[in-house]
């Protein structure tokens, strides 16, 4: 009878022991040990119960010790440590090294966990690379014991009893999650973005926040899990098994109270009697929950991010042991050498996968949580490393009472025996729970078959699988199948009755002891929290600590990024040079007073222009502070406020450095107060429109929506500044939005900073606005001055009264101007901390299948029931017809298999070596290794982390770029050809692609491209339906790539290759990474299928079960450093494997996994006969076999060299015509900007805001002299449109050519004349249309000429201007190695372009140096003139009373008597009162033609602009193809290498000087 024992058998507590209790687990019993008893054991457990607890990928650990010697070393050390351990604490703790024989004093475990002890403080673990004849280590080897470590306390305080205070364990009674969403969607299109603008999104979005506000019919749920009831008491493991999509990720967040994606939790979670409501409001911390996904501040090393992580969770007392827990979590997953590397990630170079994931554990560890949820914890780590890991978390959880979840895919039987317990799902159902060693039984007495060499958790997951499962003989009809049948089998079985008693005896366990350990518990939190700490916060430290503590972090990601910290320092000093140099030679008189307006307004505005790059910071950085926030380190706030504390000193140095260069430069005046304020005011500015940018990225969902929404705001602060347009204007005229000024920081800022200048000047006429002037005019009484504020009768213009009159700003309210601005720097801060802890835009996991809308997928959404479960990367929808859809029959899926393109040339490579430079020094990381690969035979490749395995395939399939390689590389005995990488597919191991695309198309694109270009389309087409078909991708063959799960990402990835017909063979990295056993399984078995079809394969895989290398052919091994040390066949359950190990005295385990057998051995080495340990790459070199396959080798050339080879045959580097390649590129591109709506959606936006904005803010412009300035900014403020645009092209330029570069480039889909073609062509549309926008919204509502001819050049200049910024942002990105230099190198472009126009800084006044060159040749000159040249020569003009200059003329003479021969002389302008014999008015200009000489611009010149403008924008395209075709094709670097390499050494040399220097500074002190 199923599960007859009882719970109290099961779960029996031992009350006479003394260290913390551990339960039963599935390995053998040993006899109990005897006191002081020091000999060795005889067991009959399995080696995997046996390894090694603590030290996990670690190199050839073990091998002969001298025990006696090992004892005394050990001895002098833990002296020596322990001395070190008490001056730290005080004498308060025992020192983190203690006498293995403090054990005996202690009263034992059972037998078991006598054993783990007796491991745990047996074992070294720490070690570096060994010399594996000799036995010599090198120097620095630890003994550091985690046993130890964990009893002392420092992760988990202990009682005088040994045993962990703080010990929950977590019951879950009638568990439910609910999801909300649908399990397929259609995807969302550009026109489903514009019509959400006009309400629909803001609805949702603040419904979202205010729920109240919902109407309408609630949102359908769908249960995700589905009634759970259970215990898992402290001190137990639990295993959670299931497919990905059946509920685990989804079980594990609802037991860590990590809900805020869920629509609903119902049920009952308590831990150790601690409701969930409490838990989350006071003890958040103590229960974690560690995703899949490593993720973290790239810019920090190792040590840094668990320094960081311990500030937050060690109170100030405490901190002494912060270092030594460091060393520790180091020491225990041997990361050692990392501390001081970069995490890194896919885009910053760090460590590795496997260290990156190591690290993500220990940063969970150091939360010293009681609960702890591990989701996937082992992807990416090979099966020996991921066995270690288990132990480590197994001798954690006993010696410190943790309770600990897990679930794992691939999990090896040595894993699944650590485990106490186990919960299997299947679509939310939970069909097993309870003792681990049952479970299996269960299953078979239910009838389902297990086969030999399955383990335990591969079996448990295949019942869960329709496909996979196995029945026994007479069991198919009468076995439970479905979720729910399974599910109502067990709540009927005894299995679930002790599983209910367990709960039951657990609870009244807690009342009986009237809760104490929960007591305790709390009494433990609060010792540990910081007494500034509120008594119902979750959080261990106070909130200034919390924030001091991510201030430091902030610190050390701004110093980790020297290349931004150079290149910001370099653009501030050159752009402060230039922009200076714009402004120098200003004069003192009345004709320097616009330009020291342009100077002061530049100054405020530009350093808080290059703070753009924080919004990327801010946004990127959400997924780790959410992250942090759920294991209570800091609020999200404290965040905030580092932030700005960090700007105070960085931006302090920056502001410095361009002021004393602008100040200076442009000759403000020169007093040391003036000098201070500028200073001040120029500083504040900065970090106020720093705060405004962090504010909008605290509101903004996206970067796409942060980079729009600051562009907006920069561009509206710059329009109503009140230097554009004037702050009286703005107030009285342009009622629309001048009000926007009083809610305008830098308008405050730029009084400040005007009238901190003018103040106190007294400015002398310059000769050009003296009026009148010239002969006969000499006398000043008879003279008035052409600028506003001048007073009637006097040449001189007081400073204070020419701001008055025309910027109605005073002196007096300079520091009520600091004040405000203050002000808005506070709210912004307090905005940006508010929303921070308020709205949370990171993702929630998995989601709906997104179909493409087409007739067959609307019928399929139509049909489908709402799901939307947490797991990642797994299907929407449990086993569902979805989820691969298998439903393809045997015949058609032979048909398919028949069509697979076999080759039978074979691949050979002899002693193949490949280095790279480092370190000044070279790295060899491949090292002599041969092999071959035949048609119908399948190649895995293995090895440890870090053995060369994705080095040795991407230096087979040729997609080298750096380094050296060596060797012979042969096609049937003859040199590689052109069309190697063409006929070779090459899956990789991260699945790149547009993910726009859908399946099919993204299957088509790689047929038609590289297929054979005398195939016809539809032949290849229906090629592609049999690609479908063999995959079994049928139904979602529409749906879009984004929202696949990681199985069927895999299937596409291969599917692409063999749409390629790849004739020679296929190379795969890692296709069963991430994947769990069966779906694993499921694409080796199809590889399999492909091989048997004829297709030659390499494969590396990492975690392969038993039953998963028997699919293999052969096996080729590698150890660290790419040395060979097996590379031959398989056999019949690894039997020739066996044999080869075996014949050197190295037995494999009937049972054992041949996969984990390799590793471990290669790892931990043997033993000769003599005692000396193996060296397995010598041993290999050496052997037989090694012979053997070097003569099949020579076998291959010589006999395959004599078969002729096709003349007639033209090799094709890429398969298709460039024609071909342009068409089907510029579809895929069209296809992906509508389907990713932001990017054009944003184009839009700015386009229609900015052009209302400069429409209505210059509405229906008169004929005042004002007006036809205004005309002129009018046109101007088009310049404001590139920052922004050009923000959003250069990502997805960017985006689109690292793909090309990283896959399609090399498999040759497609090549630089077809990318640059197509990128160029689809950014025309968008262009046009959204100048059509802009020019609407601008040209008519300002009161611009209405005549066809003009309006229609204003049009095409227009469309010029848009098409031109876009393949602007396109070259630069093309040029750019990074897209940090892009970053950095822009402002340089918007600086030049804007002011080098003859605008801010008229013609007739810039300097000789940039007058001669930066002026003709920047683009814009030329559009501001063209479109001037069109519109102001036939608009009059008529001065407004203040714009005239007033003289009085002499005493009995009329204005016209007086001024008619000057007026005459000049040409321009006229009198405004000539029959007047006082107060004369004289305005300078009388129509638009006679204002245009004054900005250089010729009027019958506007078809001239047009041409040049025209010409720089075929330029631009130009530039395109020419930087990507030398940069990216050829390698050209134009020297820019050579010079950072010189600077970069120069600053390596001064390094090194300072460190000598702080090194001998070092030993004199000592």
């Amino acid at each position: 009878m199923l599960g007859a024992q009882q719970p109290d058998e099961l779960y029996r507590r031992r009350a006479d022991r003394e260290l913390p209790q551990v339960a039963l687990h599935n390995t053998a019993e040993y006899p109990p040990e005897e006191e002081g008893s020091t000999g060795p054991r005889t067991t009959t457990t399995s080696p995997t119960a046996i390894s090694s607890l603590e030290n996990w990928g670690e190199r050839d650990v073990g091998g002969p010790v001298d025990q006696r010697m090992a004892m005394e070393d050990y001895e002098r050390m833990r002296q020596e440590i322990s001395h070190l351990s008490h001056e730290q604490s005080s004498g308060e703790k025992p020192g983190l090294f203690k006498t293995i024989t403090s054990r005996s004093r202690r009263t034992r475990r059972s037998s078991l966990s006598a054993v783990r002890s007796q491991s745990v403080d047996t074992i070294n673990l720490e070690g570096d690379d060994k010399d594996l004849e000799s036995g010599k280590t090198e120097a620095g080897v630890s003994d550091f014991k985690l046993g130890d470590f964990m009893r002392n306390g420092y992760l988990n305080k202990h009682n005088e009893a040994g045993e962990s205070r703080r010990k929950v364990g977590v019951v879950f009674k009638a568990l439910t999650v609910k999801g909300v969403g649908s399990k397929m969607t259609f995807v969302k299109t550009l026109p489903d973005a514009l019509l959400g603008s006009f309400g629909p999104d803001i609805y949702h979005l603040i419904s979202r926040f205010i729920p109240a506000l919902t109407f309408g019919r609630p949102p359908v749920t769908r249960d995700l899990i589905y009634d759970f009831t259970g215990v898992v008491r402290d001190g137990e493991m639990m295993l959670v098994l299931g497919k990905p999509g059946s509920g685990c990720s989804t079980f594990l967040k609802a037991i860590a109270n990590n809900r805020g994606s869920f629509a609903a939790v119902s049920g009952d979670v308590s831990y150790g009697g601690i409701s969930a409501e409490q838990q989350l409001t006071q003890y958040r911390g103590e229960v974690s929950y560690n995703p899949e996904d490593d993720a973290h501040f790239p810019a920090l090393n190792v040590w840094q991010t668990l320094k960081f992580s311990l500030l937050n969770k060690t109170r100030k007392r405490a901190r002494g042991e912060i270092d030594v827990i460091i060393n520790a979590l180091l020491s225990m997953f041997s990361i050692q050498h990392t501390s001081k590397t970069l995490v890194g990630n896919e885009y910053v170079r760090g460590v590795s996968g496997g260290e990156r994931k190591r690290v993500s554990i220990a940063e969970t560890l150091a939360t010293k949580s009681t609960v702890t949820c591990w989701d996937n914890s082992t992807r990416g780590l090979d099966a020996s490393t991921a066995l270690d890991y288990a132990n480590s978390l197994r001798v954690m959880t006993d010696i410190s009472n943790r309770t600990t979840l897990v679930t794992l895919y691939q999990a090896g039987e040595g894993i699944y025996e650590l485990c106490d317990k186990v919960l299997v799902i299947d679509d939310g159902r939970m069909i097993f729970q309870g003792p681990a060693q049952d479970a299996k039984q269960y299953f078979i007495d239910l009838g389902f078959h297990c086969p030999d060499r399955q383990t335990t958790a591969d079996f448990l997951t295949s019942v869960t699988d329709p496909l996979e499962r196995r029945f026994r003989e007479g069991f198919n009809d009468r076995a439970p199948k479905t979720a729910e049948d399974l599910e109502n089998t067990f709540k009927s079985s005894p299995n679930y009755k002790a599983v209910l008693a367990d709960v039951e005896d657990y609870e009244q366990h807690l009342r009986n002891t009237e809760f104490a350990e929960a007591k305790e518990f709390r009494q433990s939190v609060k010792e540990q929290k910081s007494k500034t700490v509120p008594k119902r916060s979750s959080y261990t430290v106070g909130f200034r600590r919390q924030v001091l503590a991510c201030t430091q972090r902030e610190f050390w990601l701004f110093w980790g990024d020297k290349t931004t910290i150079y290149t910001k320092l370099f653009i501030i000093i050159s752009n402060g040079l230039i922009v200076g140099s714009l402004f120098y030679g200003q004069p003192s008189n009345t004709e320097g007073s616009f330009s020291r307006g342009g100077t002061a307004f530049f100054s405020i505005l530009f350093l808080g222009w290059l703070q753009l790059t924080e919004l990327m910071k801010a946004v990127s950085g959400r997924v780790v502070i959410a992250r942090h926030r759920e294991y209570a380190f800091y609020r999200p706030s404290a965040v905030s406020i580092a932030r700005v504390l960090t700007d105070f000193p960085i931006l302090i140095v920056q502001v410095i450095l361009f002021s004393i260069i602008m100040y200076f430069l442009t000759d403000l005046d020169r007093e040391a107060g003036k000098f201070f304020i500028y200073l001040l005011f120029v500083y504040t500015t900065t970090i106020c429109i720093t705060a405004l940018y962090r504010m909008l990225a605290a509101l903004s969902p996206t970067i796409d929506d942060a980079v729009r929404f600051s562009g907006i705001a920069l561009t509206l602060l710059i329009i109503y500044t009140g230097y554009v347009i004037p702050k009286p204007t703005l107030i009285s005229q342009k009622i629309w939005f001048g009000w926007i000024y009083y809610i305008n920081p830098i308008g405050y800022s730029f009084e400040g900073v005007l009238t901190n200048e003018f103040v106190g000047r007294d400015m002398a006429c310059a000769p050009v606005q003296l009026i009148p002037s010239g002969p006969g005019y000499d006398n000043p009484q008879y003279q008035g001055c052409a600028i506003t504020g001048a007073q009637l009768g006097s040449t001189n213009v007081s400073g204070a009264q020419y701001l008055a009159t025309s910027f109605e700003y005073s002196r007096a309210n300079l520091w009520r101007n600091f004040g405000v601005v203050i002000a808005f720097t506070v709210l912004y801060i307090l905005i940006t901390a508010l929303a921070s802890e308020v709205f949370s835009f990171t993702g929630g996991g998995g989601g709906a299948l997104i179909f493409r809308k087409t007739k067959q997928a609307k019928k399929q959404v139509a049909a489908a029931a709402p799901v939307s479960d947490e797991e990642k990367g797994g299907e929407a929808g449990g086993d569902s017809d979805l989820s691969s859809a298998r439903t393809q029959s045997n015949e058609n899926a032979h048909e398919a298999l028949q069509s697979i393109s076999g080759s039978e040339s074979v691949f050979t490579w002899t002693n193949v070596d490949y280095s790279i430079s480092y370190q000044g020094g070279e790295r060899k990381l491949l090292n002599g290794v041969s092999g071959y690969a035949k048609p119908g035979v399948m190649i895995a490749l293995m090895g440890a982390s870090g053995a060369g395995k994705t080095t040795l395939l991407n230096t087979l399939a040729q997609r080298q770029t750096v380094g050296a390689v060596k060797g012979e590389m042969l096609v049937d005995g003859r040199p590689l050809g052109t069309e190697f990488r063409r006929t070779s597919g090459f899956v990789e191991q991260l699945d790149i692609y547009d993910t726009t695309a859908t399946i099919r198309e993204a299957l088509e694109f790689s047929a038609i491209l590289r297929q054979d270009r005398h195939i016809p389309k539809a032949e290849k087409i229906k090629y592609v339906d049999k690609i479908i078909d063999l995959l079994e991708l049928g139904e979602i063959q529409d749906v879009v790539i984004v929202s696949l799960g990681i199985e069927q990402r895999k299937r596409l990835t291969i599917g692409v290759e063999l749409a390629a017909k790849p004739a020679l063979l296929l190379f795969l990295d890692e296709p069963t990474s991430g994947l769990d056993s069966q779906s694993a399984y499921s694409i080796v078995r199809f590889l399999k299928k492909l091989s048997a079809a004829g297709q030659a394969i390499i494969c590396t895989i990492h975690q392969p079960s038993s039953i998963l290398i028997q699919e293999f052919d052969m096996i080729l091994a590698l150890n660290p450093g790419g040395n060979a040390f097996y590379f031959g066949p398989v056999g019949a359950n690894g039997e020739a494997v066996v044999k080869y190990f075996a014949d050197r005295g190295v037995q494999c385990p009937p049972s054992k996994n041949i996969a984990e057998f390799i590793l471990e051995t290669a790892i931990k080495g043997g033993k000769r006969q003599d005692g000396k340990r193996l060296d397995w790459n010598r041993e290999w070199k050496n052997s037989q076999e090694n012979k053997d396959i070097l003569e099949e080798i020579s076998r291959i050339k010589s006999t395959r060299s004599q078969i002729p080879v096709s003349s007639t045959t033209i090799q094709h580097e890429f398969a298709s015509p460039v024609s071909l390649q342009t068409t089907m590129l510029t579809k895929r591109l069209f296809t992906q900007y509508w389907r990713d709506p932001s990017y054009l959606y944003g184009k839009i936006f700015v386009a229609f805001i900015i052009g209302v904005f400069n429409g209505f803010t210059f509405y229906m412009l008169g004929n005042t002299v004002g007006d036809s300035q205004d005309r002129m900014f009018s046109a101007f403020l088009i310049i404001l449109i590139p920052p922004t645009v050009v923000n959003s092209v250069v990502p997805k330029f960017y985006q689109n050519r690292s793909l090309w570069e990283a896959r399609e480039l090399p498999s040759r889909i497609y090549g630089w004349v077809a990318f640059c073609t197509a990128s160029i062509v689809t950014e025309i549309p968008i262009s046009i249309v959204t100048s059509v926008i802009y020019w609407l919204l601008w040209y008519y509502p300002t009161g611009l000429p209405t005549d066809s001819s003009t309006a229609g050049y204003v049009f095409l200049m227009t469309m010029l201007f848009f098409l031109f910024q876009a393949s602007w942002g396109q070259w630069i990105t093309a040029f750019a190695p990074s897209f940090t230099v892009i970053s950095n190198v822009l402002p340089f472009f918007f600086v030049t372009f804007s002011l080098f126009n003859g605008v801010v800084r008229p013609y007739s006044q810039l300097s000789v140096f940039w007058r001669y060159w930066m002026y003709y040749v920047n683009p814009s000159t030329y559009w501001i003139g063209g479109v001037i040249s069109a519109t102001l020569p036939t608009i009059p003009i008529q001065c407004a009373p203040s714009e005239a200059a007033h003289f009085n003329p002499p005493p009995g003479q009329t204005c016209s008597q007086y001024a008619f021969s000057f007026v005459q002389r000049v040409g321009t302008g006229y009198l405004t009162n000539p029959d007047e014999t006082s107060n004369c008015g004289y305005c300078q200009f009388s129509n638009g033609s006679e204002y245009m000489a004054t900005l250089n611009v010729v009027p019958g010149d506007k078809w001239k602009y047009f041409s040049i403008f025209l010409a720089f924008c075929i330029s631009n395209w130009a530039l395109v193809y020419f930087f990507i075709y030398t940069v990216r094709i050829r390698g050209w670097s134009f020297g820019l290498g050579t010079v950072f390499g010189w600077v970069g050494k120069g600053v390596s040399a001064a390094k090194g000087v300072f460190s000598r220097k702080k090194k001998r500074d070092g030993q004199e002190v000592a």
